[in-house]
């Protein structure tokens, strides 16, 4: 069965994904300003699943709306986390034991995964630009997918992931990051 062309199925697909970025407004700090956006992602992401599509498994629309209602989950579950994060970063007494002791919601390990994302935060801030995007992008994202993306190529991409990757080793931040930290995970 021959697919259509993404030409032939924008427009439902365009209507699509402004109707589920409208429904998402409101919810998870979505504001009215960022409907466009949430809607342009949504494109974007069936754009690069579009080549997976299969006929004899699911009408176009249906495969269309599975592929945006997972994007749009993602995006909303980012949305909550970084409110959960801004809740979290209260100032924390200096010996860890006291909130176990005390009761507070936080654990040992709640602490080292935050210092984890600080230590993250503090090595990303020195990166130049195009790789501080690199990085960003592949927390969306897988390496191929970001290849397929304009403006990067697999080798271009993959040499990124060496810089990166080489950068959080040289600061610590390496498979052995939580075994350093105590072993709490």
């Amino acid at each position: 069965m021959n697919s259509p062309a993404f030409e032939e199925v924008f427009p439902m697909v365009r209507d699509l994904a402004q109707q589920k970025a409208l429904y998402a407004v409101g919810r998870c700090g979505l504001t009215p300003d960022d409907r466009e956006d949430v809607a342009s992602q949504l494109v974007i992401t069936f754009y690069l699943r579009f080549g997976k599509f299969d006929g004899r498994r699911a009408s176009m629309r249906t495969f269309a709306s599975r592929v945006m209602d997972k994007e749009l989950g993602s995006i909303l579950r980012y949305r909550t986390a970084g409110r959960r994060q801004s809740a979290a970063e209260e100032p924390l007494p200096d010996d860890p034991s006291v909130l176990v002791t005390s009761g507070a919601c936080q654990s040992p390990s709640a602490i080292v995964r935050r210092q984890f994302w600080l230590d993250v935060e503090g090595v990303l801030a020195a990166f130049p630009g195009v790789l501080l995007d690199t990085a960003r992008s592949l927390c969306w994202n897988t390496p191929s997918e970001l290849s397929r993306m304009p403006g990067h190529s697999r080798t271009v991409v993959y040499r990124r992931m060496r810089r990166l990757r080489a950068a959080l080793v040289g600061a610590g931040i390496g498979p052995g990051y939580f075994a350093s930290a105590g072993g709490s995970q």
